[in-house]
């Protein structure tokens, strides 16, 4: 898999600052042309090192509650319990991880009802999950656009 460039990583950096940006308003920006521009658009595209989507500011959008959860796993379960939770509309963020804790997710609410019915109805039936403990974000500086959840 081809590896970006520095002006790769400027026309990415571009695009995150608005994405509507056309080929040649990137272009005038990066001294190409628009043509070159548009080709390595495809490119990255094309090798899945870019993705378009349309993100959304959370709290104004209906899901004003951010929640870390962190969730202690049965180990020979790890694979499945990451499959179930990758599922769930609620988590817009998972990985594994070291440490105390073997998964964190970033998750969005509505309220505290729907993360208080998501952790006993959900998370607290998936098989493998012996523990969790969960923040409520207070004030999110970075990282506030997710995709919706649905």
């Amino acid at each position: 898999m081809a590896t970006p460039d520095k002006t790769d990583e400027r026309l990415v950096r571009l695009l995150g600052q608005d994405a509507r940006q056309n080929s040649e308003d990137l272009a005038k920006q990066l001294k190409l042309s628009a043509a070159t521009v548009r080709r390595r658009l495809r490119k990255l595209l094309r090798l899945g090192l870019l993705h378009i989507v349309g993100v959304i500011d959370p709290a104004r959008f209906g899901f004003p509650l951010a929640a870390v959860i962190t969730i202690d796993v049965a180990h020979e379960e790890l694979g499945s319990v990451m499959k179930t939770l990758a599922e769930q509309p609620e988590i817009v963020w998972l990985s594994t991880t070291t440490g105390r804790f073997d998964i964190v997710a970033m998750a969005r609410f509505r309220s505290s009802d729907a993360l208080s019915g998501f952790l006993t109805k959900k998370l607290a039936q998936i098989e493998g999950v012996r523990d969790s403990e969960t923040f409520i974000c207070l004030d999110v500086q970075k990282g506030a656009y997710v995709q919706i959840p649905l």
